[in-house]
């Protein structure tokens, strides 16, 4: 409950700097002045000495407004401008375009102000040059604003929206709108920087790549638009190539999001509409690459209602996916979802027209998104590298505990060692001489019942002493490990394992799922049985990344079967026979861990098997008895007698 509220509160706090932001970038702005309103002369170009010179037939072929439709079979490719105000005069004024597009030539009486790329009447002789313009001039009693246009790049026209007013007043627009710009640009780019950082530091998450490139792309792409800022700092960048930048990098703005998102939320769900995605933002990638922008943008509109009735349809698998599983949403996930909510919402915002009219909400949306999302992956960073803590001290503590368990084997084989060395001779002594005893005083006359029974007694616990000091160097800790049994069920203990091992497991991407049904119990030592299982899990997630450990119990007739499945870079048969030797390893550690977990099944009257998997990784199984430790393999009783 305290982390949903802190998320409320989270989220409250971004809309309120969604509304400071709305009003510190407010800005008022010129009138607007449409080339629609302009005089036109279609496939001519003419200076405005010639306009001035033009008969009155040539004059009688200018029309106000203009059809681009790209059906017209009479489409001009060239065409000039006219246009003439009553501003106040001598005051001075300022004009200002966001992009003058194509190839263009701006006068304002007579005196030439804006050469953008090189105008001609052919398409062998244009350049296309596309970007924003600002000019300031005094108004005379009557001011004429004349322009050339060619157009060889595009299907159809694309009106110039001028803004028009006193010098103050468009010089503010100005500074706003490339403040407002600059700033989007500074802060994409330093959020895909620490993004980049975040993944060098935690490689194996792929989700800082992906949004760090989301965010690197996004900046080109905002730069590539209007107010074409990309032309600011790349002049020599013609207009096609701009253009063809700005597709690109919507294109791979939006590959990388879907990344993003499958790596965040999982790509279990439709994984048809993931591959519909990339065939579609392939076909346009490619597209916007080779085909001539003349030819393409003919169908502009048709790709992109495909385009976004994809993403709409996308978003929807997306949300539906997420709501079903909300009850395992992360604190992150949750933010995550928040600056998705806030880009929405602002998207919207734009749509529908609510808002102040002089600030680019889609702009503040996706600065605020990429905000949260960066807070979101800090957060996740950050958890991560707890859990790297957490992970190392387990290991550290498991590492340990093999030490100490394998001191203490080291210690206990060797006292077993030197007492049936030092018990076996005497108890042969003792229970041959009882023995010849008892046969001399059944010779003898009249023999001594009483006496040869107690030497008979005596010989036949020498016997048994003998062996279960053979026994106990043989391994028989079973007997041991039977006083020590107590009844346990399986699924918590699996869950003990889960828990201890997890922060291991996640500092390669992997995590751990159990099946197991509940009553299922068996009579064990739980402390070597989790030590046995810390071992397997720990084993399988050194070799798996971004994987799943499984966790099984089952029940086999009086048996119970417990497997530890990974789908990691598995064993090869010869790793696979040796695997249990005790010293043998492939990676350098000391090879005691899976010996130790042999070990401890058998202890139980179990075994221990590795299988490879059909796909990829192993599975690890013990066999155990249900009812408890038997007696283990080696410790049968000798069929020789100590005397003999």
């Amino acid at each position: 409950m305290k982390r949903h509220l802190r998320f409320i509160v989270y989220i409250a706090l971004v809309f309120g700097l969604l509304a400071v932001f709305t009003r510190l970038l407010e800005s008022p702005e010129g009138e607007v002045l449409s080339e629609l309103e302009f005089t036109t002369y279609d496939n001519v170009l003419y200076t405005p000495e010639e306009l001035h010179a033009l008969t009155p037939e040539q004059q009688a072929a200018g029309h106000i407004g203009w059809d681009y439709d790209y059906h017209d079979k009479e489409f001009s490719r060239v065409r000039t401008n006219i246009i003439r105000l009553g501003l106040t005069p001598g005051k001075t004024y300022g004009l200002y375009t966001e992009q003058l597009t194509y190839a263009s030539k701006l006068w304002i009486d007579g005196e030439m102000m804006v050469s953008m790329g090189q105008v001609a009447d052919s398409a062998a002789q244009t350049i296309h040059r596309t970007g924003p313009a600002v000019v300031y001039f005094t108004a005379d009693e009557e001011t004429e604003i004349v322009m050339q246009r060619c157009n060889f790049m595009h299907a159809k026209w694309n009106a110039v929206r001028f803004f028009l007013g006193p010098q103050e007043v468009i010089t503010r627009q100005v500074q706003a709108l490339f403040f407002r710009v600059t700033l989007t640009l500074v802060i994409l780019i330093t959020l895909g920087l620490i993004n980049v950082g975040m993944f060098v530091g935690m490689p194996e998450r792929k989700r800082f790549l992906w949004f760090s490139l989301m965010s690197l792309t996004s900046a080109v792409h905002i730069a590539a638009m209007d107010p074409k800022v990309i032309m600011i700092l790349l002049p020599w960048l013609s207009g096609e190539a701009s253009y063809r930048t700005e597709g690109c990098c919507l294109i791979l703005t939006l590959f990388f999001l879907m990344l993003f998102l499958g790596d965040c939320f999982g790509r279990s769900f439709a994984r048809w509409a993931d591959l519909t995605g990339w065939i579609l933002m392939g076909a346009l990638f490619l597209v916007f690459v080779f085909v001539p922008t003349i030819v393409y943008t003919r169908v502009s509109v048709e790709m992109a209602v495909a385009f976004a009735g994809y993403g709409v349809f996308y978003c929807i698998i997306v949300l539906v996916r997420v709501f079903r599983a909300r009850k395992e949403l992360t604190i992150s996930q949750w933010y995550l979802l928040g600056g998705i909510g806030i880009y929405t919402l602002s998207s919207v915002m734009v749509i529908l027209g609510v808002g102040p009219v002089h600030t680019n909400q889609l702009e503040i949306g996706l600065l605020l998104f990429e905000l949260v999302t960066t807070i979101a992956l800090a957060m996740e960073f950050s958890e991560v590298r707890q859990a790297y803590t957490r992970s190392r001290r387990n290991e550290e503590q498991l590492r340990q505990m093999n030490a100490s368990m394998a001191k203490s084997q080291e210690l206990q084989e060797n006292f077993l060692a030197l007492m049936n060395h030092e018990m076996r001779t005497p108890l042969t002594v003792i229970a041959g001489y009882a023995d010849l005893s008892a046969r001399q005083l059944e010779s003898s006359d009249p023999p001594d019942e009483e006496v040869v029974r107690n030497l008979r007694l005596i010989k036949q616990e020498a016997l048994r002493l003998g062996r279960i000091v053979e026994q106990s160097e043989e391994g028989s800790r079973s007997a041991v490990a039977a006083e020590a049994t107590e009844e346990a069920e399986v699924l918590p203990i699996l869950r003990d394992v889960q828990d201890f091992c997890r922060p291991i497991c996640e500092k390669r991407g992997s995590r751990i799922e159990i099946d197991c049904p509940d009553g299922l119990s068996l009579c064990c030592m739980r402390d070597s049985l989790l030590q046995a299982l810390y071992n397997l899990v720990i084993n399988a997630s050194r070799h798996t990344d971004d994987g799943v450990i499984l966790l099984e119990g089952s029940k086999d007739e009086d048996r119970v079967i417990l497997r530890v499945t990974d789908d990691g870079e598995g064993m090869d048969e010869e790793t696979i026979a040796r695997a249990f030797e005790r010293g043998y390893t492939r990676d350098g550690r000391r090879g005691l861990g899976l010996a130790l977990c042999r070990e401890i099944a058998e202890w139980h009257g179990g075994s221990i098997r590795i299988d490879r998997n059909p796909g990829r990784g192993i599975t690890v199984s013990m066999s155990l008895p249900s009812g408890g430790p038997g007696r283990p393999a080696g410790t049968e009783e000798t069929s020789a007698e100590l005397s003999e």
